[in-house]
């Protein structure tokens, strides 16, 4: 997987919620992570966002995810770097949206090179 690729979404199939929640993640990717995943979907439901992001390893961590012992240890240090930096994505979303975010949970799954992030707000967007 190239990593230069730019973050593709199916403009034509989202709300224009759902492409603001995609931009403000891909211009939080691009500031703290210092790169873009390969695609980015996002579903509304009610007062919650559903965020799946694709494409978030670097090549080496391809190659690590390969083994069982590798993708154990991916999965610890992106869940130590998603928390370190969870407040600040919902510090975004909040200035973004204007909207409060009541709990936001980070998971990611190395063997399949994916992130998602669920995200209760305090009233539907």
């Amino acid at each position: 997987m190239e990593q230069a690729k730019e973050a593709k979404h199916n403009k034509s199939k989202m709300s224009t919620a759902e492409e603001k929640i995609c931009n403000i993640f891909k211009n939080f990717e691009k500031n703290y992570w210092g790169k873009k995943s390969h695609q980015i979907e996002t579903y509304l439901i009610r007062d919650i966002i559903v965020l799946r992001s694709q494409g978030n390893l670097s090549p080496a961590e391809e190659q690590l995810a390969r083994t069982e012992e590798g993708k154990v240890l991916i999965k610890q240090l992106k869940v130590k770097e998603l928390s370190s930096i969870k407040n600040i994505l919902k510090f975004h979303l909040e200035n973004k949206l204007n909207l409060q975010v009541l709990s936001l949970v980070i998971d990611n799954n190395p063997e399949l090179d994916e992130t998602i992030i669920v995200c209760r707000l305090n009233k539907e967007l």
